[in-house]
């Protein structure tokens, strides 16, 4: 096995492995921070195969599909449009690149086969009949605007890459706008005036009336729990939180 074969093999096993990362991990952060790395191994995981193929090229013959044909008898295929649905994707300061991978023989096909269009907020890729089968990439909702005009496609033996020219050089969190992490809400912070008892009492109650299903019940049973020992020790009742129940 060859250093670039190897390359490819341990760069795979780390996509796998971080993809089990992804679907285990339960905090937004983590998640987010756990994407970024496998877009980033698997840009290197592209690089690496771009190098192998150019390798291969300088030191094999390409064999020439035979030009005859059987004018006899004509065999009637069938076939299905695909939309597809998973990329890798990279950018600079200048571009966002999305690499749809896995086409296998797209770099053979003729070129009136292969359609691509831009506009500010999506393009429109199309694949005509490669082995049999129709590749539709359509998609609006760009997470910023791109110059349509400046933007491009390149391909290559199994894989087409797109170029979207950013019309700012800004960092994109993502491609399309469903895919923007909404902002965590911040916490309400504690009135420094106040004593520090009724200003932790208003924070909770903040945090309480402000929170999602999960937080009013974490909160409700940190209180209930309180209230019982305070009351098995003898301490005073103190003021509630203005919860159910309570």
């Amino acid at each position: 096995m060859s250093n670039i074969d190897q390359q490819i093999q341990e760069i795979t096993s780390d996509v796998d492995e971080i993809k089990q990362f992804i679907s285990q991990s339960n905090r937004s952060r983590v998640k987010q921070f756990l994407e970024v790395q496998q877009r980033r191994f698997e840009t290197e995981l592209i690089t690496l195969k771009e190098k192998k193929e150019q390798t291969n090229a300088t030191t094999t013959t390409e064999k020439k599909p035979s030009t005859t044909a059987s004018s006899s008898t004509t065999t009637a295929t069938r076939s299905y449009t695909k939309e597809i649905s998973l990329y890798a994707w990279d950018q600079s300061d200048k571009f966002v690149k999305m690499y749809i991978q896995n086409l296998d023989g797209v770099g053979d096909l003729p070129s009136e086969q292969i359609r691509c269009s831009f506009e500010n907020r999506g393009f429109s890729l199309e694949i005509n009949n490669l082995k049999n089968i129709n590749y539709v990439f359509k998609r609006g909702r760009l997470l910023n605007e791109i110059k349509p005009e400046q933007s491009s496609f390149k391909v290559k033996k199994d894989m087409i890459i797109l170029s979207l020219a950013k019309t700012e050089s800004k960092n994109w969190e993502c491609v399309f706008r469903e895919e923007s992490k909404a902002p965590e809400k911040p916490l309400p912070k504690m009135d420094e005036g106040k004593d520090p008892g009724d200003s932790l009492m208003q924070l909770m109650k903040n945090m309480y009336e402000t929170g999602d299903d999960e937080m009013k019940r974490t909160i409700a049973k940190a209180w209930t729990e309180s209230r019982e020992k305070m009351n098995t020790g003898g301490g005073g009742g103190g003021d509630d939180l203005g919860m159910p129940g309570f």
